[in-house]
């Protein structure tokens, strides 16, 4: 195997693989990469990166192909895809696993519950594991574990020369420190994770549906509850049109059913829900219940051509206080404006584990912040784009003085101070740590960390 030469499984747009390989989820965006490199190993990683180097090609790395604004991907350029490197190792003794980077979640979570743990990580199926990571990343067991890279130990990165390196507390600290929220694309290409794994089998799961004439009282509570109650419940609440009528809260409760009846107390007596479910389940049926997969399905194909793709304008902020009155007032009236019903604000409970690590002890800074709001819109005909992103955007400014910051992980391309609301304070060092590995910024797409020599 040479250096500088493609290795992996190459597709370029005369294979009749092409445009499945090409697919991105956000199908607003129809790109055409002249080559497709899906890596199988570190080794071949290493290679595409002396490739476009040496050939001075533009790249994008890509694992799940779920960038908002599909950075990973481009015209005419290569794409280095980690998919295939998915292999996982337990260790038993040391309650560890050693996770390929382009491992995809769905059927992460499934091999890892296999053998009695998980990660706590995201919800959507076919989200790979590295941009996820990078960024921080959050789901249903936030509040008890903390973020995806609270339980990081060491990762395997391919660096802008090519090298296969490692990064841990002790060797590269500082790129380790970086890569723990600096985001994915920004210093090399991630082929492998060490990460604690958390032991698994049953959690108690929530799911409570209003109408919407409660929207005030259940916002209010919901704000005033989710962020503070007991540590090993995480939430969400779906807040959805008026067209489409309802609110909804879910939540996932590493504990017993019993005890998460009474927790969920002060919801239920916020306004009259008109379905309330709560069960004891099977760690992985919850994963399927909040990845929007149909409970007791035997089988789940995350694939690529996922028939779940549409085009979307997603966005999102954290709010470190409670909403006012007024701010739930101008959710309200969006919500009850929007040009598509299939638009909805979803609110994520953090706090807990998360906030007891310092801002600047990782890159990811926003650690005060007692929950995100992520703005969705998503339309079926190309015509409907500029209504739903002018909504969309249109929402988060006029929230801007009560919810601000924004996630690594919801590029958006309208915040014109993109690094600065990703990172805050901890942007001239993550600066710093991308000049030192990668002086050449050859690791660069639009939203990317500069190197300090513009």
């Amino acid at each position: 195997m040479g250096k500088c030469r493609l290795t992996g499984r190459i597709v370029i747009p005369d294979d009749p693989e092409y445009d499945l390989a090409r697919e991105e989820f956000n199908t607003h965006y129809d790109l055409f990469p002249s080559v497709i490199n899906f890596c199988k190993t570190a080794e071949d990683v290493s290679n595409a990166v002396c490739w476009a180097r040496k050939n001075n090609v533009k790249f994008r790395i890509r694992t799940g192909r779920h960038s908002y604004e599909a950075y990973s991907s481009l015209n005419n350029g290569l794409v280095i895809d980690i998919s295939e490197i998915n292999k996982i190792k337990v260790n038993h003794n040391t309650r560890t696993a050693r996770l390929g980077a382009g491992s995809l979640l769905f059927p992460l979570y499934e091999k890892l519950y296999e053998k009695g743990y998980t990660i706590p990580g995201g919800t959507c199926p076919s989200v790979g594991l590295s941009g996820l990571t990078l960024g921080g990343g959050w789901g249903m067991l936030t509040r008890p574990f903390g973020m995806l890279i609270d339980q990081l130990i060491e990762l395997e990165m391919v660096d802008a020369k090519g090298n296969i390196i490692v990064a841990n507390s002790e060797q590269n600290a500082d790129l380790f420190w970086a890569s723990r929220g600096g985001g994915g694309g920004n210093f090399g290409v991630v082929t492998s994770f060490l990460f604690n794994v958390i032991p698994v089998d049953r959690v108690a799961t929530f799911n409570i549906v209003w109408d919407w004439k409660g929207f005030d009282r259940v916002v209010e509570a919901w704000q005033k509850w989710a962020p503070f109650t007991d540590i090993r419940l995480t939430s969400i609440l779906d807040l959805l049109t008026k067209e489409k009528g309802e609110i909804r809260a879910l939540g996932e409760f590493y504990g017993k059913a019993s005890e998460l009846w009474r927790l969920i107390t002060t919801l239920i007596k916020a306004y009259p829900p008109k379905k309330i479910e709560v069960n004891n389940v099977p760690y992985i049926d919850a994963v399927k219940m909040f990845g929007g997969m149909i409970p007791g399905m035997e089988e789940y194909s995350v694939s690529h051509g996922d028939p779940d793709a549409h085009p979307f304008k997603n966005t999102g902020a954290f709010a470190r206080e409670l909403l006012p009155p007024k701010a739930i007032k101008i959710l309200k009236n969006f919500l009850s404006n929007a040009p598509s019903s299939e638009n909805l604000v979803e609110l994520q409970a953090l706090s807990g584990r998360v906030s007891e690590v310092r801002s600047r002890e990782t890159a990811y800074v926003h650690r005060k912040a007692l929950f995100n709001l992520q703005y969705i819109t998503k339309w079926e005909n190309e015509w409907e784009a500029c209504a739903n992103t002018r909504w969309v955007e249109g929402l988060r400014d006029c929230l801007l003085p009560h919810a601000d910051g924004a996630y690594v992980n919801f590029h958006d391309n309208c915040i014109d101070n993109w690094l600065e609301q990703c990172y805050f304070k901890n942007l001239p060092r993550l600066i710093e740590v991308k000049t030192k590995y990668d002086p050449e910024n050859l690791f660069r797409f639009p939203l990317g960390i500069p190197t300090a020599r513009r």
